[in-house]
């Protein structure tokens, strides 16, 4: 059944944070049939650290969401901006997964940026923005096919989500985006909508070929951008959510990465203990202080990942330098871990130095 945009719109305005549940409105307004959700995956038995049999690396990712044990292997995965597309990028994924010995394929959202649209010079320009059908995305689809084909049998295929904060400031200025926020908040969302809407034929198609998770990003809610919490609300975490929940309905492994790549964040534990995800990325401090990886899953009551600072050691130092880091970041981690950086890390980082962070985190409880 197909509807009106005024609908959609009437839906989504009216869905506040606290009600995000239940996303049978959506659905209808994105005119698709409900796509049913993967069987859940069965509880990983406990297993003692030290007998660590072979197992794949699917498996291994699995073990940390059993919060009841200790996984005897700490994943680890590090993440780059390759610089190229279509076939070339498949190939710079597969290299890259493999070179550095990470334990799944992490794609990121370069294929195709949200076009920039000149025609918002006011608030309430935010109706122009468009909603892009499926089709739009395929560049992106044609990369997660590919990658799913080659690889998904050797590891989890995990699925980069840009959010409708970040691809608003794809098709206008982020200073712009902000001010528009502040000066009319609801007519913003008219676009916010839209964006969403169009995120959300990219995540059911991305469900349909098989993906088993997105890495779900948050942005907007920085100190030096929509600070103040209850419009952060409105005009960030609504379609957030929204979009975030619909993908924990259709995919088992959803990493949700709370980004400080364009500023850092006050009342951090109200903006986002409740966001989805089964795991966190988080950055190294909150609220002006650092945020160690224990703190994060005392938190979060949930596996946490991070621990290494992208423009740090991993990055300047030498591969003996970053394992003495790896090694100081894991005796304080919690039990259930992946070991990451902050952010994605420079292009220009030593996959040696990768390399050494990876296999540092798998032979810690060896």
């Amino acid at each position: 059944m197909k509807t009106t945009t005024s609908a959609r719109r009437s839906f989504l305005k009216s869905a506040p944070v606290t009600l995000m549940g239940s996303l049978a409105g959506i659905k209808a307004a994105l005119a698709h049939e409900a796509l049913s959700a993967q069987a859940a995956q069965p509880a990983q038995p406990a297993r003692s650290r030290s007998a660590r049999p072979s197992r794949s690396k699917r498996d291994l990712m699995l073990d940390v969401l059993n919060m009841a044990s200790t996984p005897s292997y700490i994943p680890a995965g590090f993440f780059m901006h390759f610089g190229v597309r279509g076939d070339a990028a498949v190939k710079a994924h597969l290299d890259y997964f493999r070179a550095t010995g990470m334990d799944f394929v992490k794609i990121q959202f370069d294929e195709q940026s949200y076009p920039a649209n000149d025609q918002i010079k006011a608030p309430r320009d935010w109706s122009k923005i468009p909603v892009f059908p499926e089709k739009w995305f395929e560049p992106s689809l044609y990369l997660l096919r590919s990658l799913i084909k080659e690889a998904k049998s050797e590891a989890l295929i995990i699925q980069t989500l840009y959010s409708p904060f970040q691809l608003a400031t794809q098709a206008v200025p982020s200073n712009l985006v902000v001010e528009h926020a502040k000066q009319d908040a609801e007519a913003v969302c008219r676009g916010m909508e839209n964006i969403t809407l169009s995120l959300l034929h990219f995540v059911q198609a991305a469900a349909r070929l098989g993906v088993d998770g997105f890495y779900t990003c948050s942005q907007g809610g920085e100190t030096n951008r929509i600070a103040d919490r209850a419009l952060f609300n409105r005009t960030v975490k609504t379609y957030d959510m929204l979009l975030y929940k619909e993908a924990g309905q259709l995919v088992p492994y959803n990493i949700m990465h709370i980004c400080d790549y364009e500023g850092s964040y006050q009342d951090f534990a109200g903006r986002f203990e409740d966001y989805p995800g089964k795991v966190v990325n988080v950055p190294l401090t909150a609220d002006g202080k650092r945020l160690t990886l224990r703190q994060a899953a005392d938190l979060f009551h949930r596996p946490v990942m991070g621990g290494l600072d992208r423009k740090g050691i991993v990055s300047t130092g030498s591969p003996q330098q970053v394992k003495k880091a790896v090694l100081e970041v894991l005796k304080d981690a919690p039990e259930n871990v992946i070991l990451g950086a902050d952010c994605t890390v420079s292009a220009k980082t030593p996959i040696e130095n990768l390399r050494t962070a990876i296999g540092t985190a798998h032979d810690y409880r060896a």
